[in-house]
């Protein structure tokens, strides 16, 4: 840890100076606690620690101070009995304590040094929180680039899972690596890495193998990812069932009647007879041609007059 913090004369007369384990405990927590507020990442979240406050666990703090988890345990109780400690039940989690030093501002006041008077009146209790293990790596004057660097990291992670999961659906025409991966980054800034994912796994269900290379697919300016998370994919269209072939029902007596019939009649008669028949009559492919031999006739026969 690099930087520095004030200590007041005045924790002489507090009651825990005369306890060295209190005291030990909860001067680490001064020199861990954020001077400005501060976002860092942690398990892909980004968490927002309030100046005065950091996160940690019982483990951490018994490894930072040479002291049992027993003791860190019963340390921290006090020192919220006596106001000077405030672990927040709704901060914290099973990985981690959110740890606040009340009255941080008077310990560390921003400005020009002066008599300022040190208050330690308690302004709030909470009972102690039994947590998992973790640390929030809060370096005063790093942490900002510690953040940084775990967030390009987690974007790489994130990346690399998403491009073998491309690959895997597209193995034909996956597209450029890192032209992908820098849309990738430019979309992760509005969209986690999961919205992303889903828009893919809906743009393969709509288009199948007719997808688009993976860097105009994640292009910002084309738009398709934000379009496919705001907008359900169309339903996909019905397969075409083949068309059944018409089953004909005339029998080979209705062919001889109607060849019998046609032959007494003229072009006009049977054309009029024609068209009274129903469509599966004059789809026949025999009866058609009965038809249509009838009408030849009449074409070459001369005009009875």
């Amino acid at each position: 840890m690099e930087g520095y913090v004030r200590l007041h004369r005045e924790i002489i007369n507090n009651p825990i100076f005369k306890k060295p384990l209190i005291n030990h405990l909860f001067v680490y927590c001064l020199l861990r606690a954020n001077h400005k507020d501060n976002k860092m990442v942690f398990n892909c979240q980004m968490i927002e620690v309030e100046r005065g406050s950091f996160i940690c666990g019982r483990k951490k703090l018994s490894e930072a101070t040479g002291e049992t988890e027993q003791n860190v345990r019963s340390a921290l109780r006090t020192l919220q009995n006596l106001g000077m400690l405030q672990i927040s039940t709704s901060k914290s989690t099973s990985k981690y304590s959110y740890i606040t030093v009340c009255n941080y501002n008077d310990y560390q006041y921003n400005g020009e040094e002066g008599n300022q008077q040190t208050n330690h009146e308690a302004t709030s209790k909470q009972p102690a929180s039994n947590q998992q293990v973790t640390t929030d790596n809060n370096d005063n004057n790093i942490l900002n680039d510690n953040n940084e660097e775990n967030i390009k990291e987690i974007q790489k992670k994130s990346f690399e899972e998403w491009w073998i999961n491309w690959r895997a659906k597209a193995r034909d025409n996956p597209g450029v690596k890192n032209k992908a991966e820098k849309h990738w980054k430019v979309l992760n800034k509005k969209l986690s890495a999961e919205q992303i994912q889903r828009a893919t796994d809906l743009h393969f269900k709509a288009n199948g193998k007719y997808h688009k290379a993976a860097e105009r697919f994640l292009s910002p300016a084309d738009g398709l990812v934000m379009q496919l998370l705001e907008e359900p994919p169309p339903p996909a269209a019905p397969q075409q069932q083949p068309r059944t072939p018409v089953v004909s029902t005339v029998g080979q007596g209705t062919i001889d009647t109607f060849k019998m019939i046609l032959a007494n009649m003229n072009a006009e008669a049977a054309k009029i007879l024609w068209e009274s028949k129903g469509k599966s009559f004059r789809e026949h492919p025999r009866l058609q041609q009965i038809y249509n031999n009838k009408l030849k006739e009449e074409e070459h026969d001369p005009e009875v007059l």
